[in-house]
């Protein structure tokens, strides 16, 4: 009997959560779907069944944000709740199309609405992709970095290689080291360099580095090639920060666009309830 890892278990209790959740919801759809068509077909809208179904969705959608506060309670784990979300998110667009009938509906307000559903919409696929993505890229590098101690850490390899480079020009009587620093590798000890690269998984970074140093091995001695193999360590080293920050701080700001977007969301679908019941009175 072939044995099944840990890992390829959860994949599988995944796939069969995400098939319950997809079958529920295509369930729900379909029966939404067809009150919206015995409405219509009795003289009545069916604009206000689909309005309210998605109403439903949006806030069940704002739970999650909740859930995740509720970590104690037997309510199921985190994962699932995103998958359900994920689900939830697809089906609200669904409906929100059904509702509206168009891409981009008339009237400033309505306008508005659908512009902030857009944003959450795209936000929220934006944020599942990178959750899929950036967290597996941050294991692949070395080292477990606290987002917060980034810039110290920066500010401390900065102190590291200056160190390094006055010990090479007094130790060696040449300035060679210090002007390549100067010239070519201070900028980059700064503040994180290659953000987008580093987020692309592209190894541009390291590249740029390995290139400088191979282009001034040639032309120094052994003493000073020793000083420029520990300065290629710590700039690799600084690369990997940089890499660490590129990633977590995508990572953490999405949901400043996706949270805030989602709140006011609800908000002006409140209000549109609001008044399309008392207009209808």
């Amino acid at each position: 009997m072939t044995s099944v890892s840990p890992a390829q278990a959860d994949a599988r209790r995944e796939w069969r959560v995400l098939g319950i959740f997809w079958l529920i919801a295509l369930l729900v759809w379909v029966a939404i779907t067809i009150l919206a068509w015995h409405s219509e077909r009795s003289l009545g809208k069916s604009s206000g069944i689909t309005g309210y179904a998605l109403f439903a969705v949006v806030l069940a959608l704002g739970f999650f944000k909740v859930r995740k506060r509720l970590l104690v309670l037997p309510l199921g784990t985190v994962r699932q709740w995103m998958l359900g979300h994920v689900v939830l998110g697809v089906m609200g667009v669904m409906l929100y199309f059904q509702h509206t009938g168009t891409l981009w509906p008339g009237g400033l307000y309505e306008q508005l609405i659908a512009a902030v559903f857009y944003v959450v919409t795209l936000s929220g696929i934006a944020g599942y992709f990178l959750q899929r993505i950036l967290p597996h890229r941050l294991v692949d590098l070395e080292g477990e970095v606290i987002y917060e101690r980034i810039p110290a850490e920066v500010a401390a390899l900065r102190e590291e290689i200056e160190e390094l480079i006055l010990n090479a020009v007094t130790e060696l009587g040449s300035d060679t080291l210090g002007r390549y620093y100067t010239e070519s590798l201070e900028w980059f000890f700064w503040r994180p360099r290659f953000l987008v690269a580093h987020l692309l998984g592209s190894g541009r970074s390291a590249g740029w580095i390995r290139g400088r140093i191979t282009a001034l091995k040639r032309y120094l001695n052994d003493g000073e090639r020793a000083y420029l193999s520990r300065i290629e360590e710590i700039a690799l080293r600084k690369s990997r920060l940089d890499a660490h920050y590129a990633c977590q701080s995508v990572l953490k700001f999405w949901l400043f666009i996706h949270v805030p977007a989602s709140v006011l969301l609800v908000l002006l679908a409140c209000w549109h309830l609001l008044v399309v019941n008392i207009y209808a009175r």
